[in-house]
Order: structure tokens, then sequence, then C-alpha cells
């Protein structure tokens, strides 16, 4: 290239260099043609729920011009065109509704997207500062807390309040929803909104009607929470429908007006009984009565809280009824008491009756942990055995096979002395090896397996065991202190190597096939109506056969069974001892109890 040349495309270049910067100084002055750009919300989730679905963007235009608006992505590639070269008015507002779709009615992918104005007589594109986001992930939520735990309701001056704390997006009024746990399956009895501070309040009330509550009946419930973020994805927590196994400890209330709770081993007489009524701090009355005898032996008054009982050094061995009263309010405990021999059975030798305390929580359906949800076995890991019984305070399966029994030897002054199955594995209160027979007086449904042992080797050293249940001793469960846990599926074969089933019939008797033991001697074939058995499948090896009795010669269900040099004699139905009591003109099955009552008494390990 000349000289000349080059001296000519350099003064070329000047001049459009001088030109572009005179036609930029130009367009800077000039008003801007978009004035502002809008989006509102900012934050949106396409996601179908009808909240937040959409969009509306859009912008303010300074002077009448034909424009093409679209929405970008965060590379500048165009999404979706909202205007395609149309003539808007100037100084006004043009606003658009976006659904967060591209060109081809595809929903795009969760980002940040812009907005474009472009001019094309002019040449000029305007990309907006101000961003959109799409957001279709719902936020983490997690119920924290509800206190406190425990409430009562519906009791002079008493205003319950439960506070309920969340972790998540903050809402100007989170929706609570209250579902009540213990008679069914969880379902809603009141909803309620909470405030800004990730937090909301329970009054203890339920809905009672169209815009109206009644305090909440005593009884177990969870809660949900229901929490948007701000693109308005809904996040309920723990989940639409709390269920124990997502339930958090900590987030569930029990609604309790009164409550007590005591010893589950049988109290010396002489010594104390220590108790405690709850949950509110309120004055009641107490008495003591025998188990089917309304005379009481004790009363008193206490405010609130823990209190003792003196048992007197006189009084006979049994079940006493702890009976609370405040106001309307009443609860009761069974205390088992360990004391003197009835009347004229002085000497005699007297069998060990064991109560079915761990059967008892194991059942009793009180939530330990505050999720909402009563823990009771199997379904729960562990459960408390220092708490009240629900109900009241009676057991459950109280009524139906043990206070029968033991009111039947009561009236039959029969001697016996007793325990619990807890005590029995602590190695607390009468021993074992020191009773000449042992009675279960209800079903055994989990026992520790160190127990289950002892039990074994009591049999086999010439001990008598018999059992007023049925279902027994098939199941484990560990003590640590005052929880039981880890309950194991039950077995086929029970502790002693014997296998059975429950059959659920017609009303029938017993059928006696034999009686080695002479229990049936002189009566007839045909003994109580029942319609639970519990049958034998199949015997313990080197097991011998003695008496029997059901439906069906092959699978007996009251079964007496030789093992080692002692007995294990089976009941057969867990309907026992509801039938003695029933069958007072019947003289077939208070008869055959009180013979099982003697062998258990001339029995005994070598």
């Amino acid at each position: 290239m000349t000289r000349p040349l080059v001296r000519a495309v350099f003064a070329v270049l000047v001049v459009a260099t001088v030109a572009a910067f005179f036609t930029t100084q130009q367009l800077k002055g000039e008003f801007p043609l978009v004035i502002r750009f809008a989006t509102k919300p900012a934050h949106f989730s396409p996601n179908g729920d009808d909240y937040r679905d959409t969009t509306e963007v859009g912008f303010d235009l300074s002077e009448p011009a034909s424009v093409t608006f679209m929405v970008i992505d965060s590379e500048g590639n165009e999404v979706r065109r909202i205007v395609s070269e149309r003539r808007l008015a100037g100084d006004a507002k043009h606003r658009f509704r976006w659904d967060g779709r591209d060109g081809d009615g595809n929903l795009v992918d969760d980002g940040t997207y812009r907005m474009r104005v472009v001019r094309r007589e002019e040449s000029r594109v305007i990309d907006s500062v101000k961003k959109i986001t799409i957001d279709r992930r719902p936020p983490q939520v997690t119920l924290l807390s509800a206190a406190p735990s425990v409430v009562a309701t519906g009791l002079p001056g008493e205003t319950p309040t439960v506070r309920l704390r969340y972790r998540g997006p903050k809402n100007r009024a989170p929706v609570f929803r209250v579902f009540r746990t213990d008679d069914g399956k969880p379902h809603i009895v009141r909803r309620f909104r909470g405030g800004p501070n990730r937090a909301g309040v329970w009054d203890g009330q339920v809905s009672n009607g169209p815009q109206r509550t009644a305090p909440a009946p005593e009884g177990d419930y969870a809660f949900t929470v229901a929490v948007r973020d701000r693109a308005g994805n809904l996040t309920e927590a723990p989940q639409p429908v709390p269920r124990p196994r997502v339930a958090r400890a900590g987030t569930g209330v029990s609604v309790r007006r009164f409550t007590l709770r005591g010893p589950l081993s049988a109290v010396t007489a002489g010594a104390f009984a220590h108790l405690e009524v709850g949950p509110v701090d309120r004055s009641f009355d107490w008495v003591v009565s025998r188990l089917g005898d309304p005379k009481a032996i004790l009363h008193g008054g206490r405010v609130a809280g823990r209190f003792r009982i003196r048992i007197p050094s006189k009084t006979r061995t049994g079940v006493y009824l702890v009976r609370v009263r405040a106001g309307e309010q009443r609860a009761v405990w069974p205390l088992a008491v360990a004391g003197l021999p009835p009347k004229g059975a002085e000497g005699r030798a007297r069998p060990l009756v064991v109560l079915p305390a761990l059967t008892w929580q194991g059942l009793n359906r009180v939530d330990d942990d505050a999720d909402g949800f009563g823990d009771r076995l199997p379904f729960s890991p562990a459960v408390r055995l220092d708490r009240p019984f629900a109900d009241d305070g009676v057991p459950p399966r109280f009524n139906g096979e043990v206070s029968p029994l033991l009111r039947w030897l009561d009236r039959e002054r029969l001697p016996y002395d007793l325990t619990t199955d807890l005590a029995l594995a602590r190695r607390e209160g009468p021993a074992l090896g020191n009773a000449p027979g042992v009675a279960f007086a209800g079903s055994e449904l989990w026992v520790p397996e160190q127990l289950m042992e002892r039990l074994r080797d009591y049999v086999a050293d010439g001990g008598r065991v018999a059992v007023f249940g049925a279902d027994s001793f098939k199941r484990t469960v560990d003590l640590r202190g005052d929880v039981a846990r880890n309950p194991s599926r039950p077995r086929r074969e029970n502790a002693f190597g014997e296998q059975t089933e429950l059959l659920h019939t017609s009303l029938a008797p017993l059928t006696v096939f034999e009686d080695g033991l002479g229990l049936f001697e002189g009566l007839s074939s045909f003994v109580g109506e029942f319609t639970v058995f519990e049958r034998s499948r199949s015997l313990p090896q080197g097991a011998r056969r003695i008496t029997a009795a059901g439906r069906d010669a092959g699978q007996p269900a009251f079964l007496a069974l030789g093992l080692g040099g002692g007995i294990v004699l089976r009941a057969g139905t867990p309907q026992w001892a509801r039938e003695l009591e029933e069958s007072a003109l019947s003289l077939e099955l208070p008869q055959v109890t009180k013979r099982i009552w003697r062998m258990l008494s001339s029995g005994g390990s070598s």
C-alpha cells in the first residue's frame, strides 16, 4: 500500500470516529425510550397450583414506538416473544402476562430471566436489569416444637396456650392445622393462622360447628404448618396428614384433664406408696379401697403434684384402687400390696400371683415423646413404664382378665402372694424359687428374655406355672431403667417351646379330652362358654400332655404339660377370668380353678 493511500484511509477512519462520537453524544442526550421495566411478582412458580402460576411483565415507554418485547435467558437468548413489531403508545405503561412458557408452549427451566425491548428502526436493544425468577422447588419447612406438651382444657381457670414454632420461609400468616390422632385415623379438628415470626398459638379449642369452638377433648393431637416461599411454592410439614413415622418428637400435644400414676411393683404393707397427680395444680381428695370392696381403708386430701400413702401394716395381700377426685375429674391407679394372707389361711402355702404390668404399659396408648401419637407396643420402639394409664387410669385388659380373677380369689379366701412381671424381671419382691406355684393373672405379651429363661429353669426344677391369659411368652422386650425397648416380633413358639395360635369362634365350651391331673373329675365334660381359644399346634420337645380340653382333641386349648420336673398349665382362653365371674350359678369353672389353685399350692421347686 502506497503512502498517499495510507493517509487517505487514516483520514476516513478519523472522520468516522468523530462522527460516531458525535452520534453517541447525541443519543446520550436523548430522553430514554424505556423509562422502566416492571415485573410483579419477581418470583413465581408455574406449577399448576393456581397460585403465582404467572407473572406480570412489561415496560413504560417515553414516546410512541414500534417495538418488539421478549423474555430472555441469562445468556441473552430469546425465550418467549410477547410483542412483535407493534406500535405502542408513549408516556404509557405496557403490561403483559407471562406463564413461564417458551414460544413452543413448553415450560422453561427454573432459573433467572430478564426482559428485552427492541426498536428495529433505530437498531436499539434495551435489556432490563430487573430479573424474573422461576422457582418450582417447594421450600424446606420443619415443624420444630409445640410447648407445653401436655395441657388441660375445659377446666375452670385454665386457658391453655400451646406455642408452635417452625423453621422455613417467613409468612405473614402461615396456616396451622390440628389433627386428633387417638380416635381412628388422624383427622382435622381445627385450623388457625400464625404470625410473621415463624410461630403460632393454639388455644386448646377445636371446631364445633360453623364459627364455633369448644375445648379439645382428652386425647392426642398432632400439628402441621403450611408455608409458601416467595415464588408461591407450598410445603405442609411434616406432611399434609401427619403420621407417626414422620412425626418429630416434641411437636405434639396431649390433652389430659386429670391423671394419676403410681408404682408398678407391689408395695409392702407398712411401707409408703408414692403417687403423682397431674397435669395441672389442683386440690384433690383421695381414697383407697380393696378391689371389689367399696369400703375405704384410707382417705385424705392434697394439693397437686406428688403425694404418698402409708399402707397399714395389717393390710391383706391384694390389689387396691387409689381413687383421686378434683371437682368433676376422677382418676384411678391399681396398687398391688404384698401383705397378710386372708383370715384363716395363715401358714398355708401361697402361690405367687403375677400381674402383667409390662403388658399394661405396652398396650397403654400414651404419648411419651410428645410427637402427637400415642406410644404402644409393638408400634413404637419404646414405651415408658412410669406413665399414667389412659382411660382414667384403668390398665388395658385389667377389667377383662385380671380384676375378675383377683375378686374371685378374694371371695373364695384363697391365699396368694402378689407381685408383677416388672418386679420379677428386676428381682424385686418375692422370688420365683420361693413360690410353690406361679399364676400369671393375665396375658403376658412382652417379657424380658432373662425372665423367660428363669421361668424355664423354675419349671425344669419342679415349679408349677398357670397362665390365665393367651398368646403369652412369645415376645421379648429390653428393660432399661423405666423404659421398655426393642419389642420383638412374636415367635412361633412360646417360652416353653409350644406352638399356639388364637382362634375366634362362635360361643362354644371346652370339651374335656383327658384329665391326668383330675381337674375336671366329677364335672360335666363341657366347661364354660368362650369365643376365643388359644389352641396348641405343636408340643415342646419332651413334653408330656397331662390334661387337655378344647374344641379339637388334636389341638386342645386348655392344656397342662409336664416339662422336666414341673408343670405348665394354660387356661387356653383370655376369657377364663371373665367367665369365672359370670358363671356364678355354674360349678364347673370355679371348681376347676380351685383345683388349679390346689395344684399350684402343692408344687414347688426341688
